[in-house]
């Protein structure tokens, strides 16, 4: 992706984000948060113009303040006494917006070529990724779809005796591929294990994890995978 493109695409990004910031926030209250005039937010929300880089950077920063998901999630989790519920999160078109965001942000500069995910509740986060950087998603999924198509597959065993196997088509994986895995929670490193297999038996490579919490640091040595990109970290007792 050529850096021309690139900064076309953050500049197009910070005017999506305040559009959907616009769901919660007046034209004055965005205008404090950025710091600019009511009317440019206008054309800038309404597509009449796009902002320049500069002032996209600007835009994206004061948003991310605004709107932080990791403060999101970190509250969504108090609010449940620890419990980690994230479908809140993963089913708000604002939150997923601005997590992609975040992690597109992260990887972009990694070519990354197909995104992968186990089913089933990372997917709607997947799908804004893959909308985002503009390639395949991938599904690694627990059952067969169709009888007739090729599949790679892997299992693991999560105690005390559940037999798990994820399988996806062959066809989806080429050589040349480098995939972005996504996860929501990352705990015991079993599934993403799992998936770095499936991908390496196709003969591509995973350049990293993007999830949304990680907990504790026993998974990495089953997952397999050096890096990992989360928006919260949670240490485990």
């Amino acid at each position: 992706m050529s850096s021309k493109y690139h900064m076309l695409k953050q500049r197009l990004l910070a005017s999506e984000a305040l559009r959907l910031a616009k769901k919660f926030y007046t034209y004055r209250e965005l205008s404090r948060i950025t710091g600019l005039p009511e009317s440019v937010l206008s054309r800038y929300i309404m597509g009449h113009t796009i902002p320049s880089i500069d002032q996209a950077q600007r835009i994206w920063s004061a948003i991310k303040r605004a709107i932080d998901p990791k403060r999101v999630v970190v509250d969504r989790i108090k609010e449940l006494g620890g419990l980690i519920d994230l479908s809140p999160i993963l089913s708000d078109p604002l939150y997923l917006r601005m997590i992609s965001i975040y992690f597109y942000e992260k990887f972009s500069s990694d070519n990354i070529t197909k995104i992968i995910v186990p089913e089933a509740s990372g997917i709607s986060l997947a799908t804004a990724l893959s909308m985002v950087f503009e390639v395949p998603m991938v599904i690694a999924r627990r059952m067969k779809e169709n009888p007739y198509e090729e599949y790679i597959e892997e299992a693991f065993v999560e105690p005390p005796s559940n037999y798990i196997v994820f399988y996806v088509p062959r066809k989806s994986i080429r050589r040349d591929d480098r995939f972005l895995v996504v996860d929501d929670i990352v705990q015991t490193g079993r599934t993403l294990g799992t998936v770095r297999r499936i991908v390496e038996k196709g003969g591509a490579r995973i350049v990293g994890v993007a999830a949304i919490v990680v907990i504790g640091d026993e998974w990495k040595k089953r997952a397999g995978i050096e890096r990992i990109e989360a928006l919260v970290r949670i240490g485990k007792p």
